[in-house]
């Protein structure tokens, strides 16, 4: 779920199956951390169910961040921790 992405933590929609690493991985959703994720997935978070060899474009991953931008206040429910 990329919906209200930035300022979330990992692992907390509700209703999503995530691996234990995601879960546990401490990582609070930026425009950073999410740039280094989705270069190299299994690489920021080993054990990930994330089935994407990532994507290396710089300016690529400037217009996701831009376009997931759009969804900052889409209602999310979140698991409680």
């Amino acid at each position: 779920m990329l919906n209200g992405l930035f300022g979330r933590k990992a692992g907390t929609v509700a209703g999503y199956s995530y691996s234990n690493d995601n879960k546990n991985s401490g990582i609070t959703w930026d425009e950073a951390t999410f740039s280094e994720y989705i270069k190299d997935p299994k690489a920021k978070v080993p054990g990930t169910k994330m089935a994407f060899a990532g994507l290396k474009d710089e300016q690529k991953i400037k217009d996701l961040i831009a376009y997931l931008h759009k969804f900052d206040k889409a209602p999310v429910k979140v698991v409680a921790q």
